[in-house]
């Protein structure tokens, strides 16, 4: 091989390189913003139940409410923008305007310190998914989905899930990117 092949190898590895585990992650990343979003809306809505009897904020008694089961929704909810770069706060018309997209980036098209920040998040959002489940399971009254299994334990399985996405990326990012080489 040449040196001018060399240095092309070299220089399009990045956008080149075939990693096992790739598309597990970006659809693992899908899932995983859809599950922290949905977790996070509920247990905020939950939580507001408690404190907001009435429409008219002043009437709000959040000394009776669950704040811990409020502020682990709302932070929940930020870890599922920062999987999608906050692009989600913007309105649709503006991402499609700005070609933005809807979803997270590809695993293959982010650097290595976006693939590291949402592994991250990852993991802070299965910690905050178990302290939202522990707080449900708290509850006065169970909260069962239409199977009947109580609610509190889909979360905990999905946070053991996110676990499980954020050790895949983790081990993705440290793992070597290898060309593969096609004869013509």
């Amino acid at each position: 091989m040449d040196e001018i092949e060399e240095l092309s190898l070299e220089h399009s590895r990045k956008r080149f390189e075939m990693m096992d585990g790739e598309r597990s992650a970006d659809f693992g990343l899908l899932l995983a913003d859809a599950m922290i979003y949905a977790i996070g809306f509920i247990s905020v809505v939950i939580a507001l139940a408690d404190i907001a009897p009435s429409i008219n904020p002043t009437e709000w008694l959040w000394a009776e409410g669950d704040l811990v089961l409020l502020g682990s929704g709302a932070a929940l909810w930020l870890c599922s923008q920062s999987l999608n770069d906050f692009k989600r706060l913007l309105p649709l018309w503006l991402r499609m305007v700005l070609k933005l997209g809807i979803g997270p980036k590809a695993f293959s098209d982010q650097s290595e310190s976006a693939q590291r920040r949402r592994a991250s998040t990852l993991v802070v959002a299965s910690l905050l998914s178990a302290v939202i489940g522990w707080r449900i399971a708290n509850l006065e009254g169970d909260i069962v989905t239409r199977v009947g299994v109580e609610f509190h334990l889909v979360i905990y399985a999905v946070a053991v899930g996110l676990l499980l996405l954020s050790m895949h990326w983790f081990r993705l990012i440290g793992s070597d990117s290898t060309i593969q080489q096609f004869d013509r």
